[in-house]
């Protein structure tokens, strides 16, 4: 990572390489989605952007990307989803953006990886 030159007072923003991964591209069996929870990723995604939430997922709320892990974006563009019993204590994280992105992490909003070419239902 590398910080961007800054003017005096201002804030320095790190440059992130953000990890992709192309969808129906055949992944190892170390990588975030060959995890069984996401074995069904489009059908998953479909259903949160009609607003359902699976069995053991919660979510549908505003993810601030307060810590600049995404795309900086204005207030409202990303949705979360996750499983567990809140957002800080979630395993497995979905982001989504409104302009059809969607983000992967199984690592409490660290690593995100974006999921890319997933076809928007």
């Amino acid at each position: 990572m590398s910080a961007a030159p800054a003017a005096a007072g201002s804030i320095y923003f790190l440059e992130r390489r953000m990890k992709t991964i192309e969808w129906g591209v055949e992944t190892d069996a170390g990588s975030l989605l060959s995890d069984s929870r996401l074995s069904d990723l489009y059908s998953l995604v479909s259903d949160f952007r009609l607003g359902r939430l699976r069995m053991g997922w919660r979510g549908n709320r505003v993810f601030e990307n307060r810590y600049g892990e995404l795309p900086n974006r204005s207030y409202g563009y990303y949705k979360e989803f996750y499983l567990g019993s809140s957002p800080e204590s979630g395993s497995l994280h979905v982001v989504l953006g409104r302009d059809g992105e969607v983000y992967v992490t199984g690592k409490h909003y660290g690593d995100f990886i974006q999921v890319l070419h997933l076809p928007i239902s």
